[in-house]
């Protein structure tokens, strides 16, 4: 995930099939700046965005934006097999037009598509990329891009469009997007009012008007979220998740955190 291959410019930071018994649950995780694919091939299970979830069987495939919260279950009685793929382009057409996939599906749109050419695609991927063979890297940087003029088609369709967004509606999810992606580096919400070119009062108050929430709520919120995410992980100590996230305290972290999730950071499960 630190140091992905880079194919033109496309960043490959995860690429594999999975297999999952029955029930099994793939933890959930914080998705940064990238974009992931789901495409189940076998079974069926849920994909759980941001806590709204996605039913998903074979043939269908669910895309995951940036800075999404992330889990995957198998169905009960059902095993599941999947494709995955993490992406990010760092520039170009690509890169604006995923932006704009990224603004719609931030609105009511699903998920869950059916694209049988995406599907063959990153199969033919997956075995050329444990390949080794001549000219591999150029066949994936083809493929790769196929896959995304596929994915930008489909989701410009009108099933996947998007209700319009007011310039405050745009601000504010600029905003969100924001406080997601640099959600280790913000150290007071006050910082980041100079990057959008108001003052913290007027961003402030729009972000109540426009959404029915304080933008401090929704910090904290994003925080807390990280920082259950983190936890359940069990790669940092919660004294040093606290630091991580900007909290004065191990004491004043775990206040919070037991009064978002109703038990203290160390019962967590």
């Amino acid at each position: 995930m630190d140091v992905p291959n880079v194919y033109g410019k496309l960043s490959l930071l995860q690429i594999g099939r999975r297999y999952c018994s029955e029930g099994e649950v793939i933890s959930t995780h914080t998705h940064q700046d990238f974009f992931e694919l789901t495409i189940v091939n076998g079974g069926e299970g849920v994909v759980i965005s941001n806590g709204e979830s996605y039913p998903i069987k074979s043939g269908e495939s669910h895309l995951s934006i940036p800075c999404d919260i992330h889990e995957i279950r198998a169905g009960k009685n059902s095993k599941l097999e999947y494709d995955y793929f993490s992406f990010r382009f760092s520039e170009g057409d690509f890169n604006k037009e995923l932006g704009k996939i990224s603004r719609k599906l931030f609105g009511k749109s699903s998920r869950v598509f059916t694209d049988p050419k995406i599907s063959t695609l990153l199969g033919n991927a997956i075995s050329e990329f444990s390949s080794e063979k001549p000219y591999a890297n150029e066949i994936l940087e083809n493929i790769f891009n196929q896959i995304a003029v596929y994915l930008i088609r489909d989701f410009n369709d009108v099933e996947h469009q998007a209700p319009k967004f007011s310039e405050n509606e745009i601000l504010c999810y600029q905003i969100m997007n924001y406080i997601d992606t640099h959600i280790y580096k913000i150290p007071s919400l006050e910082s980041i009012a100079p990057r959008f070119n108001y003052n913290y009062s007027y961003l402030s108050n729009l972000f109540k008007k426009t959404t029915g929430k304080k933008l401090s709520d929704y910090f904290q919120s994003r925080k807390l979220d990280t920082a259950k995410v983190l936890i359940l992980e069990k790669k940092y100590k919660i004294t040093e998740i606290a630091t991580m996230l900007g909290y004065s305290s191990p004491f004043s972290f775990s206040k919070a955190f037991k009064q978002k999730f109703g038990c203290s950071p160390k019962n967590i499960t």
